[in-house]
């Protein structure tokens, strides 16, 4: 919630809470304890522009009056009548923070929340009440007071900050210098951080294009003891300077580090050589430094430490490789641990909290003040850097450095006109915007252990299950196949795409796209971002010679649920079937360029393939281009330059943009 702060009639300001804390707090309160407990839904909590609505199972009981299904307080006087009077006690025992009691006085309670709103001038609290819901709503009349507040020249205080920490520099001559003297310069700081950081206790997980990821050292996660020995969870922080307006800033962001405890000795019994060569890891000579594998065998490994740039033969139980997620989760397989991996990075990673982002924030916010303490200030030749334990202010509308501006989703239109702004809603409750039928004749490839996984998820596709109908009734798509093309080993994949080409070329560069590989790519061996994995290959080979493709992961072939219906979305666009538009044309717009980037980091250096899309004015999709060759990154304004300026030529030449 907002606070604002308005002049008092006696001079100076006073603070006014967008709504009363003990308001929201008796709604919610009132919910827990009255709320009827047989109807198994959960009380839901809202905050909207203009009010919070509490909504709880279960009618409003009254003992000697009926109630109508709609009423406010200024009307209606309420008598507390619980249904557990255990619980009632429950409450009356605990204490908030503040050290009062969640219940006090039964039948005080609405009696306070009509007076707290009523002392702000906001209407009493309404009720609407059924016999499965009740909705209890605080209108907050928020835009109302904001524009009086404005016109008097008063300031709200937004509860909005950005992950961005003021830097003051100052020279020893107490003179606050510029910024602009570290424009294209921002590298050099990082040196100066990374050796205060390390000086203060943390541990500098990798250095990458100008982010420093590092973790107080010592500080992990608890794990279960039998995981211990292969894994360990460190709650990290992303570090980076910006420079925003004119002034500077530390860009701090909470992370978790999934790192591997497993020594080289150990994972070369069941890894292969190669599976670890050109990795980053750390190794222990008379202390641990950073590096990267050079080569490695079971005795010895060579390392290139990344400080000196010298090579040297480490004992390979002296190494640690930093593995991947999927070679952690491969090596915990081998060593037959069951531990749900991604759940718990999930859960330390802070996903599974109800409120997250708030969360991570205050955990950067915290660090940040400890961080202003300990790791700085920094000295920086006759320099000194400070950091702002405050983070940066967040405004809506145009005040302050950076301003927040909301967004509303667009109205989509749908199957005979129909539209709303939910587009899942909308496409399984309507179809496709186009109706025309289309046949789409599908190429499945897999390896031959999940032919069936292959033959059932083909069908789910067609029949669908849930909300989702099926592609003909939703994409107006009939999917077709003559039969399932099996291979021993993913690297044959390739090799049966090409022998299909080339005894079907009139499949290639087919206009009406009537054709769609379906491979299967096992992900098992190969890192997400490996351009050489059989993912990239066939899908760089299908796309240089015109033809559609859709590649499925094996835990789809295990289990289609709730991925069946962007699947089958991705067949149909990708066929040519339009599944909505914007029923008005982008205002001031006469097409729409989307320009998105793959990127890999074989070799250390981060590569990218660049990608044009685009639509026309009511967001029917009209072509694609791009490139199959990857570019570095420090090459990609170069080349995005470029892949726009081919995309427009290619518009001008065509003049092919539908009107509709």
């Amino acid at each position: 919630f907002k606070t604002y702060q308005k002049r008092a009639s006696d001079g100076g300001f006073i603070d006014e809470p967008e709504l009363p804390t003990l308001a929201v707090d008796e709604a919610i309160v009132n919910a827990v304890a009255h709320r009827d407990y047989g109807i198994r839904i959960p009380i839901e909590c809202a905050l909207y522009k203009d009010g919070f609505i509490v909504e709880n199972p279960g009618r409003v009981n009254q003992r000697d009056k009926l109630l109508p299904d709609r009423f406010n307080l200024t009307d209606v006087t309420l008598d507390s009548m619980p249904r557990n009077s255990t619980l009632i006690q429950w409450l009356k025992n605990m204490r908030g923070d503040d050290g009062r009691a969640f219940v006090q006085a039964l039948s005080e309670g609405t009696k306070k929340m009509r007076d707290e709103m009523s002392r702000l001038g906001l209407p009493t609290p309404s009720y609407e009440t059924n016999i499965k819901r009740t909705f209890v709503t605080l209108f907050s009349q928020a835009e109302e007071r904001e524009a009086a507040y404005r016109a008097g020249s008063a300031t709200a205080f937004p509860t909005e900050y950005a992950n961005l920490f003021p830097l003051k520099l100052m020279t020893s001559n107490g003179i606050q210098e510029s910024p602009s003297i570290f424009n294209k310069r921002l590298k050099e700081l990082d040196r100066y951080l990374i050796d205060s950081l390390e000086a203060k206790g943390w541990f500098i997980d990798r250095i990458n294009f100008g982010q420093i990821t590092a973790h107080r050292k010592g500080i992990n996660l608890p794990l279960p003891e039998y995981v211990k020995p292969y894994l360990q969870f460190s709650p990290a922080y992303i570090f980076q300077f910006k420079i925003y307006g004119g002034q500077m800033f530390l860009c701090l962001d909470y992370t978790l580090e999934v790192k591997s405890r497993a020594y080289i000795r150990d994972l070369l019994k069941s890894f292969t050589p190669q599976d670890l060569n050109g990795r980053h890891a750390i190794a222990k000579i008379t202390d641990w430094q950073r590096g990267h594998i050079v080569w490695a065998d079971i005795e010895t490994t060579l390392i290139r430490f990344d400080e000196s740039g010298r090579e040297e033969f480490v004992a390979s139980a002296q190494v640690i490789p930093d593995l991947p997620i999927a070679l952690i989760e491969r090596n915990l397989k081998v060593a037959h641990i069951h531990f749900d991996l991604f759940r718990e990075i999930k859960k330390g990673s802070l996903a599974l909290e109800p409120n997250s982002s708030r969360v991570r924030a205050e955990k950067s916010v915290a660090s940040a003040g400890e961080l202003s303490n300990s790791v700085f200030p920094l000295f920086v030749n006759d320099l000194t850097i400070t950091l702002d334990k405050s983070p940066l202010t967040l405004y809506r509308g145009n005040e302050g450095l950076l301003a927040i501006h909301s967004l509303a989703e667009p109205v989509v239109e749908f199957n005979r006109h129909q539209e709303t702004p939910d587009i899942r809603d909308g496409i399984t409750r309507y179809g496709s915007y186009e109706s025309d039928p289309k046949k789409v004749e599908l190429i499945p490839i897999c390896l031959a252990s999940l032919r069936d996984g292959m033959a059932n998820l083909i069908e789910r596709l067609k029949a669908g299950k849930f909300k989702y109908a099926g592609s003909e009734r939703t994409f107006h798509t009939q999917l077709t196949y003559n039969s399932i093309v099996t291979v021993t080993s993913p690297e044959q994949i390739l090799q049966e795409c090409k022998r299909l080409l080339n005894e079907h070329p009139e499949w290639q560069g087919d206009p009406g796209l009537g054709r769609l590989f379906l491979a299967h790519t096992p992900e098992d061996g190969y890192s997400l971002d490996d351009e050489k994995s059989p993912y990239y290959a066939v899908k760089r080979f299908l796309l240089e010679n015109g033809i559609p493709s859709q590649m499925v992961d094996t835990p789809t072939l295990q289990n289609p649920d709730w991925k069946d219906l962007n699947l089958a979305l991705n067949i149909s666009a990708k066929c040519g079937m339009t599944p909505w538009v914007l029923p008005n044309s982008i205002p001031d717009a006469d097409f729409f360029i989307g320009l998105s980037y793959t990127q890999s980091h074989s070799q250390e250096l981060r590569r990218l393939l660049g990608y044009s899309t685009v639509f026309n004015k009511f967001g029917r999709w009209e072509f694609y281009s791009g490139n199959t060759d990857a570019f570095s990154y420090d090459e990609r304004n170069t080349f995005f330059a470029q892949l726009t300026e081919s995309t427009l030529k290619q518009i001008a030449q065509s003049n092919s943009l539908s009107d509709s």
